[in-house]
């Protein structure tokens, strides 16, 4: 028990370097900035864990074009949706995880996660990202 505790350990202490030396988020970001698919992107890099239809850490949060998941929360208002997601909201981290994200980029994935068929909204977010 004890041998495999101790192989298990230095596993991760060998991976965990590279792990960290591989995530370069402001490099991502610089590489996505600008670009027609940016707020899905950044989706995709630091939301979808916890956003997705199916998430891999089901938490409660809102589902990535689940209509039902959104209304209420857009009901609240998008400025008061956009505080939840700069200071964090129970499970959520501040920005997402997105630490980096500019706020455009962070409106940008809030843009990204809305069901399409919410398009007062959407009209609305394309001002707050220009």
């Amino acid at each position: 028990m004890l041998r495999m505790f101790v192989i298990s350990m230095s596993f991760i202490f060998i991976l965990v370097p590279d792990l960290a030396n591989s995530h370069k988020p402001q490099a991502f970001l610089d590489g996505v900035a600008g670009t027609s698919d940016e707020g899905p992107q950044i989706v995709e890099h630091f939301c979808s864990t916890c956003h997705a239809p199916s998430p891999m850490l089901p938490l409660g949060a809102p589902r990535m074009g689940v209509t039902s998941d959104w209304r209420a929360r857009l009901e609240q208002g998008l400025d008061l949706l956009f505080k939840h997601a700069d200071e964090g909201l129970r499970a959520m981290p501040p920005r997402g995880g997105c630490f980096e994200c500019t706020d455009k980029q962070l409106w940008l994935a809030i843009a990204a996660l809305l069901p399409m068929d919410i398009v007062e909204h959407k009209q609305i977010l394309e001002d707050k990202t220009k």
